[in-house]
């Protein structure tokens, strides 16, 4: 399977809605180990500034995913073949883009629309980038997203040098006015090549299902031993958008967990990391202007990097 894929390259998908409650930001935090009140208590969050319960970054994995399910499962997309079921595909995350603007808060609904913005099919290995808009009620853009995938040749396939090239262009092209004053000076005290201060998390064995109830994301291998080693992995993983996740929380700690401080993120996932192991968010500044920080970070395990490239844009 080479040449161009049968994809509808530029399809948007018909929005899907989500509706924010407080216990649900509270089970999301609490799967992330986030004890913030902003999270959980509406008097703490509005003295803080917000409407309501206010919910983490990360949180977007869930009012977004309906809506990229519909687009990542629908046969144009060429990843899903009803045929073979979906057992038959394998979506594998590679990249992470999300970029934040409106605050997200217990009783929003959010609507989300997906589209999909990059496909080639190479190897045997069929390469998707896949992108969201999110908005509130008021019709407020509160999230942008860039998801790239792969599904895999049979035996494994060897990565295309350009396959990071959609999320990674539309990443810098959205922070380049960020980039560009990057070099005036120091923020809140942090210049460029100062370390950021490092996080550990260490996820114990129910981590994953955890997770998977906060997420809806219910994928076997994040919860079924055998099946996970029966498809090559070491056992239960941790998902993606968990370790993801602890990283969003590690560069809010030094601005005591507040959402509005992070206004993007990318990453890459490298490795799979599995739980009862310590996780260490680590970072560094790599420039600072008088209202921005840019920060370069990962998440490793066992000295490897599960979660590389990551590249943060803050606002003290």
């Amino acid at each position: 399977m080479n040449g161009e894929p049968s994809a509808a390259v530029g399809k948007r998908w018909p929005a899907t809605a989500y509706e924010v409650g407080r216990e649900k930001i509270r089970e999301y935090a609490d799967a992330l180990a986030i004890d913030a009140a902003i999270h959980r208590d509406h008097d703490a969050a509005r003295v803080s500034g917000y409407r309501a319960a206010v919910a983490p970054p990360a949180f977007a994995a869930v009012y977004v995913a309906r809506s990229l399910a519909g687009a990542m499962f629908d046969p144009e997309s060429g990843i899903f073949d009803p045929a073979e079921g979906l057992a038959g595909y394998r979506f594998v995350q590679r990249r992470q883009w999300f970029r934040w603007h409106e605050p997200v808060c217990s009783g929003d609904r959010i609507e989300t629309v997906a589209r999909l913005v990059a496909a080639e099919d190479a190897g045997g290995a069929r390469y998707r980038t896949f992108a969201s808009e999110s908005v509130n009620q008021a019709g407020e853009l509160v999230l942008e997203g860039r998801y790239e995938g792969v599904v895999p040749a049979a035996g494994g396939a060897k990565r295309r040098p350009g396959a990071a090239r959609a999320v990674g262009e539309a990443a810098r092209a959205a922070g380049s006015a960020a980039a560009a004053a990057a070099s005036a000076g120091p923020a809140a005290g942090y210049a460029a090549g100062d370390p950021w201060p490092e996080l550990r998390i260490a996820p114990d064995r129910y981590a994953p299902h955890r997770y998977a109830g906060a997420s809806l994301d219910f994928t076997p291998f994040h919860l079924d031993d055998g099946l996970a080693r029966a498809v090559g992995l070491p056992g239960i993983i941790l998902h993606g958008l968990y370790t993801y996740g602890q990283l969003a929380r590690g560069l809010l700690e030094p601005f005591d967990g507040d959402p509005r401080a992070l206004r993007s993120l990318q990453a890459r996932f490298r490795r799979p990391a599995v739980p009862e192991r310590e996780l260490v968010v680590t970072g560094t500044v790599a420039a600072a202007s008088d209202d921005r920080i840019e920060v370069a970070c990962a998440v490793s395990q066992e000295g490897r990097e599960v979660l590389s490239e990551g590249a943060a844009e803050l606002v003290p």
